[in-house]
């Protein structure tokens, strides 16, 4: 360590972790103000293809008129912004508009103002050289293709929808096929919600980790001068997690998770979610005041020779094993694989607590930790070692499964996650695993399968009754997926942005519905004979009307074999017509 100090650390520099706080979303560098980007911004703000596709774009001869960027908040228009014009030449555009995306309506001003910038559209698109780089959210465009109406701007408010239904927002007013046609090449809409932002080394999640280290001269905490006058560094989780967070391996493993996330949730994390997360999973639920220096939260737990707490907040701890405000960390907290069923993860917990000194000797081994980097490894490895650890043998076990899982040696139980996604990405024989699964799903849920056989109901399921009437069907056959790709409605914005599909499309007879992973795992736990809780009866109920509407037109067919169910489904009877010898016979035979 550098020049020795009495106190703690040199408190005339600036503190490393209240950097760490202004990540979250609750931090002053979450949003970006117009015209302005802070250094600390400036670190936080990361290239990908996108910015690479769409600054390519701008530069091309035949450039749209207008550049529009929309999406949910938080998810980086005016950072993006910000950036662009600094990637494109001087002058590129000519008009930039950034302040309608914190807007949540246009007022009479606004509207005047925005229909003065787009005014080359009025009388169909703007001639050469007018490039206008626009952000608004789905809601302000709403309200401002009514406003522009409203004002008597029909061709306006025809731009407006227009870009409406690139966003695939199906409440826009038609536009003329004329019209649509003329501002085909003009309009560039870019939908950042689309942008992938897990799954892969070279999307957005992983160009972020690095950032984070703390000696990164050009990252986040700008090289934290700070660390090389600290005392304390040993008792300092938070730095142990940013060196941690920036080791690619850890970062593949949580990459890894927000995957799933997003795969749950059937869409992308958005950037400021990401730092929000990042900045908590870093902090560990450390104990300090909103407006306190998370230094001297530090600082008071080495006074103490707290390691429980370094412990507690440590990165396989910390936001996993404490209540959080994040919803990010809340579901990745979900996934905990020290609660999920696996050999690996019988092994550790099993293990734990009985031998203190192969603990620590454990965590160690799997995170490292010396003198000089990742100092509080250590320091949690002495309270295990020492029997410190509050919460008992549970609190260890779960907390070295966690260490295992971040170390990539306990995997996620993403068996049905991965195959999902492969299904999503085309696989062949995983698709067919899907469809597979969601048709024994289909029919543990809602009909029977007998002899060989699968039926279906030929009325409604929601009235009771003491019998039922099932048809045969043959499901494999009027059963159909693929991918949810919005890119119909908005080709060339599609592929600038890299969308990809995060749910499906499940085409059952002619009613098709949104397959989306958590719809898929209960289907396969149905087949596998586990019955839907009562709180994932809502999810089932457009299956149930896709499978009662496919019952009912197989059973309108004269010959359709029929099952009869009786007594809540313990007798069941085949009933079947057939021509014979010039009559038509109805046959009825108890199966099993």
């Amino acid at each position: 360590m550098t020049p020795e100090h009495r106190e703690p650390f040199d408190r005339s520099l600036p503190s490393p972790l209240e950097a760490v706080a202004a990540l979250r979303s609750a931090g002053e560098d979450s949003v970006v103000a117009s015209k302005t980007i802070t250094s600390r911004q400036q670190a936080m703000y990361i290239k990908t293809g996108l910015d690479e596709r769409l600054a390519r774009r701008m530069r091309e001869p035949d450039a749209p008129a207008l550049l529009l960027l929309s999406g949910s908040s938080g998810g980086g228009k005016s950072a993006l912004i910000r950036m662009l014009e600094r990637a494109v030449p001087r002058d590129t555009f000519t008009t930039v508009v950034e302040d309608a995306t914190h807007a949540e309506a246009p007022d009479e001003d606004q509207t005047r103002s925005l229909a003065g910038v787009l005014a080359g559209f009025e009388g169909g698109v703007p001639g050469p050289g007018v490039r206008i780089l626009l952000a608004a959210n789905t809601g302000l465009l709403l309200r401002l293709e009514r406003m522009f109406k409203r004002s008597g701007r029909p061709a306006l408010a025809e731009l407006v929808s227009f870009a409406l239904h690139r966003l695939g927002v199906p409440a826009a007013p038609p536009v003329p096929a004329a019209r649509a046609r003329e501002l085909q090449a003009a309009v560039l809409v870019v939908d950042l919600d689309q942008r992938p932002t897990s799954g892969s080394e070279d999307r957005l999640l992983r160009r972020m980790l690095p950032v984070l280290d703390p000696d990164e001269p050009h990252g986040v905490l700008a090289g934290a001068e700070r660390c090389t006058t600290c005392q304390v560094r040993a008792f300092c989780a938070p730095r142990t997690n940013l060196e941690l967070l920036a080791d690619p391996g850890i970062g593949a493993v949580l990459d890894g998770a927000i995957e799933q996330v997003a795969l749950r949730q059937g869409r992308d994390v958005r950037p400021r979610q990401l730092w929000d997360a990042l900045g908590t999973l870093a902090l560990g639920n450390l104990d300090a005041a909103p407006d306190a220096d998370p230094c001297e939260s530090v600082a008071e737990m080495a006074a103490r020779d707290d390691s429980d707490a370094v412990w507690r907040t440590l990165l396989p701890n910390g936001a996993f094993s404490a209540p959080t405000a994040n919803l990010l960390c809340s579901e990745l907290a979900v996934l905990d694989p020290a609660f999920a069923p696996s050999l690996e993860g019988h092994d550790i917990i099993a293990s734990a607590g009985v031998d203190p000194e192969d603990d620590a000797r454990s965590l160690v081994r799997m995170l490292g930790g010396t003198e000089s980097e990742r100092e509080a490894i250590l320091t949690a490895a002495e309270a295990l070692r020492a029997g410190q650890v509050g919460g008992g043998t549970a609190a260890i076990a779960r907390g070295l499964a966690r260490t295992a899982w971040l170390a990539g040696k306990l995997p996620l139980q993403a068996g049905i996650a991965d195959e999902f996604a492969r299904a999503l990405q085309g696989d062949d024989d995983a698709t067919d695993e899907v469809i597979g699964s969601a048709a024994e799903g289909i029919v543990q849920s809602f009909g029977r399968f007998a002899e060989g056989n699968y039926y279906l109901p030929t009325e409604s399921l929601a009235e009771r009754r003491d019998s039922r009437v099932l048809v045969r069907v043959e499901l494999d056959d009027f059963l159909d997926w693929s991918p949810s790709m919005p890119e119909e409605a908005n080709p060339q914005g599609s592929e600038v942005v890299g969308l990809r599909p995060l749910t499906a499309r499940l085409l059952i007879g002619d009613v098709t519905m949104l397959l989306d992973l958590p719809l898929y795992e209960l289907l396969e736990r149905a087949a596998s004979g586990t019955s839907a809780a009562s709180i994932d009866i809502e999810r089932f109920h457009s299956i149930r009307h896709a499978v009662e509407t496919l019952g009912r037109t197989m059973a309108s067919e004269r010959d359709a074999p029929l099952l009869i169910v009786r007594d809540g489904g313990r007798a069941a009877y085949r009933a079947k017509t057939a021509l014979r010898r010039g009559r038509q016979e109805f046959r009825i035979t108890k199966v099993g």
